[in-house]
């Protein structure tokens, strides 16, 4: 289904730097995407997002929610309102802080949570917005082999191919985009031009 990623069919060489634990690559991305935050106007955080009736702010506030939280306790409670824009944007580069510390452990859906946002944020602002191949082809791979059933149905019948970040994933006659495309699409965000 995808190549060049560890553990692949990609040429041999030693992989004893295999992890699941995908805090350092969760943090970069949310670092990066601290400096885009600090640098918004304030209107630009009224911008609406790539959901539907969600703006940059309430993308922004549902990260740091979900990166502070715990699943259990964000089925007893909601997220909390009011936060500033400088206050959404210390506390996403807190979480980063705290990713790359050597003590933390991330699992890939977490760093999902975060590339999603941060080329949903991108998108929204016209800012770019760095995500290592790696990681976005992390994400990519395993919204393929798990997400819902469209985007299994998709990547079994065609192979999306990041022109942007030398990974691919499915199977079937190539449909290109960038990186941030494909994610975006594949996680419900924006369609993928045929």
């Amino acid at each position: 289904m995808a190549s060049y990623f560890p553990l692949s069919n990609r040429p041999r060489r030693d992989e004893v730097d295999v992890t699941s634990n995908w805090s350092r690559h969760r943090g970069t991305v949310l670092l990066d995407l601290a400096a885009l935050l600090d640098g918004l106007a304030a209107e630009q955080w009224q911008l609406p997002a790539l959901v539907a009736g969600t703006t940059v702010r309430d993308t922004v506030a549902d990260l740091v929610w979900r990166s502070t939280t715990t699943r259990l306790s964000r089925l007893r409670s909601s997220r909390p309102a009011g936060q500033e824009p400088a206050e959404l944007a210390a506390a996403v580069r807190t979480v980063a802080t705290g990713d790359l510390a050597a003590a933390s452990r991330r699992r890939l859906g977490e760093l999902g949570d975060a590339v999603v946002a941060a080329y949903e944020i991108a998108a929204a602002t016209g800012h770019p917005v760095t995500v290592d191949p790696v990681a976005s082809g992390a994400v990519a791979l395993a919204r393929g082999l798990s997400g819902p059933v469209g985007i299994r149905a998709v990547t079994s019948e065609r192979t999306l191919v990041a022109t942007d970040a030398e990974w691919r994933v499915g199977r079937g006659p190539e449909l290109e985009g960038t990186a941030a495309a494909i994610i975006l699409y594949m996680f419900g965000r924006a369609p993928l031009a045929r």
